[in-house]
């Protein structure tokens, strides 16, 4: 029997771009729009997000109580992992192990933790500096041969290089039999996959309606490319469970559109819980509270294992520690 997540499922898999808000920032976020193209007479954006945490880790931020009715909220047993082999898959790994702990227990199938997604994983699993380009173990992100039990190769011996590395993947090049993709985000996000229109090692492709209103599981790349929101649909579904609904939006406001995701969206979304995959600048994190004062989205950016904070719709300038914890 499938079991249909029912959380706000708009949100589970709302993947909102917070891509403007500060001056210049259009400059620098060019790079990552890497197509522009008209389908069905709408403009759709690819964005690539090939991102790292940040160099300077940023400040730790303090959540208040939760309490709606004064403005604040966060949601409780949100897991905080390590970046492991992707931004985008590690975020899509916390919140696939925040439902393991919320009743949707076949998000992680694995030893660990008495087979409950832990919340953390540098408890767990080694932090590796092999292969090239130094990473955080987490197999509900990147399955690896020799970590949480695993005998086969999975998604890290298959298709990591190393970090933006362009190369075809390890099994093409050593002709070997490709995994079946199977228990970790990264897979069916196309994370890292040089089949995927020759995808950066570390990289996730996403799709936008340019002027703001929601682009619903898109998939009209395929087979060429994988968009990371369909494919985050798809792991869902692949551990048993019905999607009702996923999307990609930018944030209200965004070259002047009135369409877009705004802060008391995310608020709704929270108070539902149901956390949010956030995009600044390049890198991916995961939005699990708010407070009103000063519009505060709390963050877990994959950087640290402590929650930070952003103003709602300003991305911390090359993501740097000082307007991180702002």
């Amino acid at each position: 029997m499938r079991r249909t997540l029912r959380r706000t499922l708009g949100v589970l898999l709302a993947s909102t771009a917070i891509l403007a808000s500060v001056v210049g920032a259009h400059a620098q976020l060019d790079r990552y729009i890497v197509d522009k193209f008209i389908e069905n007479g709408r403009v759709i954006e690819e964005i690539i997000v090939p991102g790292r945490p940040p160099a300077i880790k940023p400040e730790a931020a303090f959540l208040p109580e939760p309490n709606t009715a004064m403005g604040t909220n966060s949601l409780t047993n949100m897991p905080a992992f390590t970046w492991c082999y992707g931004c985008s898959a590690t975020s899509a790994a916390m919140i696939a192990g925040y439902y393991d702990n919320h009743g949707y227990s076949n998000m992680y199938a694995g030893p660990a933790n008495g087979g409950v997604c832990p919340m953390n994983n540098d408890s767990y699993w080694t932090y590796t500096g092999t292969p090239p380009g130094s990473s955080g173990e987490c197999p509900l992100s990147a399955t690896h041969m020799g970590f949480d039990g695993r005998a086969t190769r999975g998604h890290v011996d298959d298709y990591w290089i190393d970090y933006l590395n362009t190369g075809p993947d390890p099994y093409i090049v050593n002709s070997w039999p490709e995994h079946t993709w199977s228990d970790c985000t990264a897979d069916f996000m196309g994370t890292s996959q040089s089949k995927f229109n020759s995808k950066k090692d570390g990289a996730t492709s996403f799709y936008y309606y340019d002027d703001g209103t929601p682009l619903y599981d898109y998939s009209g790349c395929e087979p060429g490319n994988r968009g990371g929101c369909h494919g985050f649909r798809q792991f869902f579904e692949s551990r048993g469970y019905t999607v009702l609904t996923n999307f990609n939006q930018k944030i209200y406001g965004w070259e002047g559109n009135t369409n877009g995701y705004t802060f008391a969206d995310y608020k709704a979304d929270i108070d539902a819980g149901a956390p949010v995959m956030i995009h600044v600048e390049g890198h991916t994190m995961v939005g699990f509270g708010y407070n009103d004062t000063g519009t505060v989205v709390y963050l877990r950016n994959t950087g640290t294992l402590r929650g930070i904070r952003i103003p709602f719709g300003c991305p911390p300038r090359s993501h740097g520690g000082r307007d991180l914890a702002r």
